[in-house]
């Protein structure tokens, strides 16, 4: 955690390209990229530090020596999940409930695109996370209060544990009802399990999400379990390269709540990274926001097969309570970022006389065609291609040599033809169509939310979005769009700009009685403070553990609330401080305001009582971190100039277009569109009747000229 040293760094691993930033003492920001390698991700980032070692004349263990601070994002959870990789599981639970999978509580429809949600007929639940063969059933009894109602049966656990064994469980998982309220029985079969198979890795749920809720508890804690042996193996490996390049702090890794942790705190919380690259991003986006008063973001991440959105709203992300990975979902709070498929890759097809694009991706391998890597079906990056917005020469700074003629051969054969029109057509189609797809993903988030995207500043990040955000934005009608200098690889700037995090939950019900105004005589004020002390400390400590300041540790507060008669509770934030009565009154309130927000003026059943059910405390230190250099302030002459003048083809017709060069770009420079910013890991557009300037940081800010 110390802030001596020359380079602070991070790392997003992602599925095709590993992004690394590097800043230096002077605030510089380094940007490196290089081609993942799912089989040792850890080879992907030592490429990329490689690279930042050649570029300033250093060896890279001599590199690696100086760097004091270090950490990373990784998708080898959510790979292990989506790709079904993951350990085998063997379950205990409590005899009489070992169908709590089967039963689910989720609807047919979790995880699905609005496609696949249309087809009723093969409409269908989500797969069962274990087989039966896999589940073991214990004699034990814990009632609502905690009090032991049938003592645990060593020898019946014991007899399961060793089944399990004989079945080939690989990790353990451990979920009895109401374990939350008095995990004896769970700390006891952790143990025997220890004693039966030595080594083996096992997940208790009580300490893994200890809250109410049997199905999602047990549910979290299997996927836990099952991704434990997976993670750690790539975290020890991660560790092991690291550490014989030279480096000397700590690693941490990113969370799926926008937070960093020690190696050893993501060991046992292995579930809590699925969402690890893509929050990197509206992190980022928050941190270089954080200067406007009362900032709310949209975020937009476009790369080669998907596209994210994410909110920040007054300053903090918007938060869920669950995180959704395919039609798996955790009862782990995470940033809440909606995804679909729309990217660089996406592939463009002709169905019944319509034109479609996506979610089907080619990929890195082959890739689309213009790649020449023997990909033949037409891509968006084809049509960007086509259409003049891409430079053949100059892609990935002139790296990999695109073909424009194979894309026109792709999208004739396969869009302008069957359509009947001109390839140019075609392609401008494509790009038609995918930005409205990702333009309806913003309004989903926000217009569907309740919220004006005019009252948004839309960031656009990612190897594709600075080239598309002119075109949905627009389409939004924000009032600006950012470019930030870290485009490219803004998800590992914002693991950069993160700060380690801990956050504990409690699971202590209380009620107000149906027709009672008077919230706090049963909702006690002392009942909230004694379960947020409860939480504060156990966070502090885990924080102290892992080399952080517990000086500098704030805390934010919220609880998990429903109204009596119902089963879908909304987090409500709390202040951070000794509770008193009033507190309690403007808790419901608060509650009262958001439901009716989400669900419709009127819509509160405020007579029937409230419900506290969780508790939950996010705990965060910050981390020491280099000030951002500002962007030189003039350039040669003090004018902008254009390197040159390309055909583009948008509208209908081809436009000339004036071309720039990210490297001249300096502070206070203006671009009017049509326009064209080239830099060496993405391209950026500014639109027809839009101006570009560029800020104190050299980040590019689109607005409309009209």
């Amino acid at each position: 955690m110390s802030a001596s040293g020359s380079f602070h760094v991070a790392s997003d691993i992602g599925g095709t390209f590993t992004d690394t930033v590097v800043i230096d003492e002077s605030g510089t920001v380094g940007r490196f990229k290089a081609p993942t390698v799912p089989s040792n991700p850890v080879e992907g980032v030592v490429a990329t530090l490689r690279a930042a070692a050649e570029g300033r004349q250093l060896s890279l263990e001599a590199f690696v020596a100086q760097i004091a601070f270090f950490a990373h994002g990784t998708t080898v959870a959510t790979n292990a999940m989506i790709e079904n990789e993951r350990a085998r599981v063997g379950l205990l639970q409590t005899r009489g409930f070992g169908d709590t999978l089967s039963i689910m509580r989720g609807f047919k429809s979790l995880g699905l695109r609005e496609d696949e949600i249309k087809r009723f007929r093969t409409l269908t639940k989500q797969e069962v996370l274990l087989p039966k063969w896999l589940i073991e059933e214990v004699t034990e009894r814990v009632d609502y209060a905690g009090r032991v109602v049938v003592a645990l049966d060593e020898e019946d656990t014991r007899a399961a544990v060793r089944r399990l064994a004989a079945a080939g469980a690989e990790a353990f998982a451990v979920s009895f009802l109401w374990s939350f309220k008095n995990d004896a029985h769970e700390k006891r079969v952790g143990e025997i399990i220890d004693e039966e198979v030595p080594g083996a890795l096992v997940t208790l749920s009580s300490e893994l999400l200890p809250r109410i809720g049997e199905y999602q508890r047990t549910a979290t804690t299997v996927v836990n379990a099952s991704l434990r042996p997976v993670l750690e193996a790539s975290l020890a490996q991660f560790d092991r390269t690291l550490r014989d390049l030279g480096l000397r702090t700590e690693p941490l890794l990113m969370q799926s709540n926008g937070g960093l942790a020690t190696f050893e705190e993501i060991g046992r919380r292995a579930a809590a990274t699925v969402m690890s690259g893509p929050v990197g991003g509206v992190i980022a986006s928050q941190y270089l926001a954080s200067g406007e008063e009362d900032a709310n973001v949209v975020t937009t991440d476009m790369g080669g097969t998907s596209f994210d959105v994410g909110l920040v709203l007054h300053g903090r992300p918007v938060m869920s309570n669950t995180t959704l990975v395919g039609r798996d979902e955790l009862a782990l709070s995470s940033v809440a970022v909606r995804t679909v498929g729309a990217g660089s890759g996406s592939i463009a097809q002709v169905r019944d006389g319509l034109l479609t694009v996506g979610p089907a991706s080619a990929g890195a391998v082959p890739g689309p065609a213009c790649y020449g890597r023997g990909g033949t079906l037409p891509t968006v990056a084809d049509a960007d291609l086509v259409l003049g917005y891409l430079n053949p020469d100059h892609f990935l700074g002139g790296r990999l040599k695109l073909h424009t003629e194979l894309a026109r051969e792709a999208i004739r054969v396969h869009v302008a033809e069957p359509l009947g029109l001109s390839v140019e057509a075609a392609a401008e189609g494509i790009k038609t169509v995918i930005d409205a797809r990702m333009a309806d993903l913003i309004r989903q988030m926000t217009v569907e939310q309740g919220y004006d995207p005019n009252d948004f500043v839309l960031y656009a990040y990612g190897g594709a979005g600075p080239m598309h955000a002119f075109s949905y934005g627009a389409d939004l009608r924000t009032r600006k769009i950012v470019v930030p200098l870290t485009a490219s690889v803004h998800s590992a700037f914002g693991i950069a700009s993160s700060d380690m995090t801990i956050v504990e939950e409690l699971s202590r019900p209380v009620q107000s009685p149906p027709g009672s105004t008077d919230y706090s005589a049963s909702i006690r004020p002392e009942l909230l403070g004694e379960a947020f002390g409860i939480l504060s400390e156990r966070a502090v400590t885990k924080l102290a553990d892992a080399g952080a300041d517990v000086g500098l540790v704030t805390e934010a507060r919220s609880v998990e609330m429903r109204f009596r008669s119902q089963i879908h509770v909304l987090n409500v934030p709390m202040p951070s401080r000794d509770v008193e009565a009033d507190d309690v009154d403007a808790l419901v309130e608060r509650f009262i305001d958001q439901y009716e927000a989400r669900f419709g003026k009127g819509s509160a059943l405020a007579e029937t009582g409230v419900e506290i059910t969780s508790f939950r405390l996010v705990a965060t230190s910050p981390v020491p971190r280099h000030a951002l250099r500002p962007a030189r302030e003039t350039g040669s002459g003090g004018r902008l100039e254009p390197k040159g003048r390309r055909e583009i083809f948008c509208g209908g017709s081809w436009s000339k277009a004036e071309i720039y060069l990210a490297d001249e770009l300096f502070a206070g420079a203006s671009i009017a569109g049509l326009a064209v910013v080239e830099a060496s890991d993405t391209t950026i557009v500014v639109g027809q009747n839009q101006r570009a300037t560029v800020d104190a940081l050299g980040s590019l800010v689109i607005e409309s000229d009209v």
